[in-house]
């Protein structure tokens, strides 16, 4: 396992290196025009409520996210969040949402995203 970790990351820099990528310019706080962190948050929240046949269900779910730039053809972006399922008859679930991203634009035409995403239920942080 070792040696496969090792093989990848040799062929990752060397890859960086052959397209021209300094590894020196990579900065998880690329400097704004004023020297400091300069990350981009955003958010977004949705709400919904649906009635019939003598039930009532809720949802609410908010993402928060923050953008940041590694290189100028590199950015990076973590979204965290939380959603959960109201019956107004006693039943509630809720998930926490997380998400990391990383991007790089070689060029105008050609664009490599890794992503990874998913959710826990909220009970498995609490321990209820």
């Amino acid at each position: 396992m070792r040696t496969i970790l090792l093989v990848s990351l040799l062929m990752f820099s060397s890859v960086v290196l052959a397209i021209g990528l300094e590894p020196t310019e990579f900065s998880l706080m690329q400097p704004a025009d004023d020297g400091w962190f300069n990350p981009e948050f955003s958010g977004w929240a949705g709400f919904s409520l649906i009635s019939g046949g003598g039930k009532t269900l809720g949802s609410g779910t908010y993402v928060g996210s923050m953008l940041f730039s590694l290189h100028p053809n590199v950015t990076a972006s973590v979204d965290i969040g939380y959603s959960r399922l109201y019956d107004f008859h006693g039943f509630s679930s809720g998930r926490v949402l997380g998400a990391i991203d990383l991007q790089w634009k070689a060029s105008d035409n050609f664009l490599i995203q890794l992503r990874c995403s998913g959710s826990l239920p909220d009970s498995s942080l609490t321990g209820f």
